[in-house]
């Protein structure tokens, strides 16, 4: 499922670059032809710029969750719950360490 989710990722990637390319030949296309003065072409690919990336954000908001969601239902520990589980080995091994050592002055535990 991973692999799934990072071809789509990459394919829209890819989708945003390529758009761009074709923008700007057809910004020059049409400036070229009289259609439309410099500045105002400019103008109207500032514009579509803006809303791809808006887009581009909507789509990186919805992948995100979609993959916490699909995280979730494997029941794969977050960050934060890492961290707690880390400190907690680091104690247990603390104290089971001071267990092992035996007192100064005294013979070695028998095990």
């Amino acid at each position: 499922m991973l692999e799934e989710m990072k071809k789509a990722f990459l394919a829209s990637l890819g989708g945003v670059v390529l758009t761009k390319d074709k923008l700007e030949e057809w910004r020059k296309k049409i400036v070229k032809e009289n259609k439309v003065s410099e500045k105002e072409s400019k103008r109207l690919i500032d514009q579509l710029v803006e809303a791809g990336e808006d887009q581009w954000k909507d789509f990186e908001k919805s992948f995100r969750k979609m993959f916490r969601k699909s995280l979730d239902t494997m029941e794969v520990a977050d960050r934060k719950e890492l961290e707690d589980l880390k400190i907690r080995v680091a104690k247990l091994e603390a104290r089971l360490a001071a267990l092992e050592t035996p007192p100064s002055g005294t013979q070695e535990p028998m095990t």
